[in-house]
């Protein structure tokens, strides 16, 4: 029950979730609704260091490439990765434009 709760909150979110721009690299801008997260993981081999990274999660129609760039309020990120998909929602790995 608690996982159909968690991906019922994923796809509320992405219906009325944050409004992001994706530039993409033809110079094209598209104004989607996507969740934005940031997210500790374990880096390596060793659970004691952990990295920050930021996930896109957007609505499996928005076609979204690796290098499009991804403008939230005064952030951008650059597209890396998809990292997973379930048939509703795609989401995407991020890393700060200019990193």
């Amino acid at each position: 029950m608690q996982d159909e709760l968690s991906d019922l909150k994923r796809q509320l979110l992405a219906t009325f979730g944050e409004a992001v721009t994706l530039k993409k690299s033809d110079d094209s801008r598209l104004e989607v609704t996507g969740i934005l997260t940031r997210e500790l993981v374990p880096t390596g081999p060793y659970e004691q260091v952990l990295q920050e990274i930021t996930t896109l999660a957007l609505t499996t129609d928005v076609k979204v490439s690796r290098g499009d760039e991804v403008i939230s309020a005064e952030q951008r990120w650059t597209v890396e990765r998809k990292l997973k998909g379930d048939g509703q929602m795609n989401w995407w790995s991020l890393h700060e434009a200019g990193a």
